[in-house]
């Protein structure tokens, strides 16, 4: 064979080789194409938001934590370790409401919990609703709705790409906890009534209450929580991540003289009605409502995808009342991670181990005890708010005469009576920034920022960006302040609390889980607002309305 042939022959077989590398390296990007562009739909995503967990608790209590719960979560989802959200004030309904709009409260409108409404001139609840009425109770606790969310949901947007095919639930034991994060589309959120001690929910979402629910409530599931005393889950001398079990910084049960173990809860029910709230044991009584939940409305069972919305909010009644350093705190979380190891598994045993997408999360974190800060040589301090208030009172009385300027205040929120002002013909803007001028000036405030200010729309940074990004200028304050770091104004000396702008209210978990989600973790900075539209990805529907955050696929797959 002449060289020439030989030569022919492998340039031939070079040509059919890279023919072959060319066609494999197509299907290779059509296939990550379909892989990474258009995910397949899980049959049921679930939403879990702790309230008020710290994103330190994962750290702080991963020694004592079992395999199937946090740990699981870490070990085969992704974790985002510095996620943060961008604005204040850093409150649950608040939080809630970001996580599943995807946005901050400039745009979807729940600026607090509560806020001062300038039309009706009263206070307005965050999800309060007098045109409805409640279902499972005969308490004002069932007269509750969306109706003051000024966007959609992740849930709502499912609704509209599925042609309302899918089901959307929200549950926990606040009503806001449940309500904002289905948001207006669903077929139903369900929360706990303290008075009945049932779930109940509104004629927002039916006419009668499902049979289902009545007859969980018949099982009476919160006495048989309440029916032992609360003991440490593990050897009291292994809580070593906390503080000795009589603490000075510790709030009290009524009808105890001493926060220390064991708690006796049958001895403590008649005088604390929200008993069930206060201890760890209404996670799981969450739980367990989640799992009647899913069987009866077959959730993950249908053609389309489903969405599920939990909120575990017992966090945040023991975190408020015995702080971020309690045995009581530890072993809540504790507690904790063995509801979310049962919710793993139940997920796998009924909707199919790679057939649903989670994601965890918190609506805000908390800040150290003063009093303990100050013990330990650490910054902070309490903020006597109703005498700067009645200072400021003094002077606007000095300086504009008589006159009640200031129609509802808060530490951090001043709303004045517009009407008065004009008509004394003050302007609007001069004695709103004489206020925060005032303000200023005292010991422990950090900024103090008006409306006018803020409606100007200025690009700020730090503080002033996160006041700038929870202000709505139809429900907002005309004076708003933030305190320095360290610094509340709390009514008691004792437990804790949150709202600020700093990385101890602000850090929280953020762990994708489960179908499409590949292990790992990333320092990366991302904001609280970016889960929605990573769910939202995932799913292959449309952003929420006012999404503001950015998908963080490129990290997840």
């Amino acid at each position: 064979m002449s060289i020439l042939k030989k030569l022919n022959i492998v340039f031939s077989l070079v040509s059919i080789l890279i023919t072959i590398a060319s066609s494999a390296q197509v299907q290779k990007e059509k296939a990550g194409a379909d892989d990474n562009t258009f995910y397949k739909r899980p049959k049921l995503v679930v939403g879990v938001v702790v309230d008020q967990m710290r994103y330190d608790y994962l750290v702080r209590f991963n020694d004592k934590y079992v395999d199937g719960g946090f740990r699981r979560l870490l070990k085969d989802g992704f974790s985002f370790t510095n996620a943060n959200y961008n604005y204040v004030p850093t409150y649950t309904a608040c939080g809630h409401t970001c996580v599943y709009t995807g946005t901050t409260p400039s745009h979807n409108g729940i600026v607090s919990n509560d806020w001062f409404n300038r039309y009706t001139k009263s206070n307005t609840y965050c999800v309060s609703d007098t045109t409805v009425s409640s279902l499972g109770t005969t308490s004002i606790s069932g007269k509750m709705s969306p109706v003051n969310l000024l966007t959609t949901t992740i849930g709502d947007e499912l609704k509209l790409a599925t042609n309302f095919r899918s089901k959307v639930l929200g549950i926990a034991l606040k009503d806001r906890g449940s309500i904002l994060t289905a948001g207006k589309g669903a077929d139903a959120a369900y929360w706990h009534d303290p008075y009945s001690n049932n779930f109940v929910t509104s004629t927002y979402y039916m006419k009668a209450l499902p049979t289902w629910v009545k007859d969980f409530n018949n099982r009476k599931v919160a006495d048989s929580l309440l029916a032992n005393p609360w003991t440490t889950l593990l050897p009291i001398e292994q809580y070593t991540e906390s503080s000795p079990d009589d603490s000075p910084y510790e709030g009290i049960f009524k009808g105890e003289t001493k926060p220390v173990f064991p708690h006796n809860l049958p001895a403590l029910k008649t005088e604390n009605s929200e008993l069930i709230r206060d201890v760890p044991f209404g996670n799981t009584l969450t739980k367990e409502f989640v799992f009647s939940a899913i069987q009866a409305e077959k959730m993950g069972k249908g053609s389309e995808t489903d969405f599920l919305a939990i909120s575990f909010t017992s966090t945040d009644y023991v975190g408020h009342m015995f702080g971020v350093n309690a045995i009581e705190t530890e072993d809540t979380y504790l507690r904790l991670d063995r509801d979310i190891a049962d919710l793993l598994r139940f997920l796998d045993n009924y909707v199919g181990k790679d057939e649903y997408l989670l994601f965890l999360t918190a609506d805000h974190g908390a800040v150290t005890n003063p009093v303990f800060n100050d013990d330990h040589r650490m910054t902070g301090e309490f903020f006597e708010g109703a005498s700067v208030m009645d200072s400021l009172k003094s002077e606007l009385k000095r300086v504009y005469g008589e006159g009640n300027f200031i129609l509802s205040r808060s530490t951090q929120n001043i709303y004045l009576d517009r009407d008065l002002i004009a008509s004394k013909k003050i302007k609007l803007e001069e004695i709103q920034n004489r206020i925060a001028a005032f303000i200023s000036n005292f010991e422990g405030v950090s900024a103090a920022m008006t409306a006018t200010e803020l409606q100007k729309g200025i690009e700020r940074t730090g503080v002033y960006e996160f006041m700038q990004n929870g202000f709505n200028p139809q429900r907002s304050a005309d004076v708003i302040v933030q305190l320095q770091p360290g610094w509340i104004s709390w009514s008691t000396k004792t437990g804790t609390t949150h709202g600020s702008a700093y990385r101890y209210d602000t850090h929280v978990p953020m762990i994708y889980f489960g179908k499409n989600v590949r292990s790992g973790n990333s320092a990366t900075p991302v904001n609280i607002t970016d889960i929605a539209p990573t769910i939202s990805t995932f799913l292959n529907i449309e952003f929420p309305s006012g999404n503001t955050g950015v998908p963080l696929q490129d990290w997840l797959k």
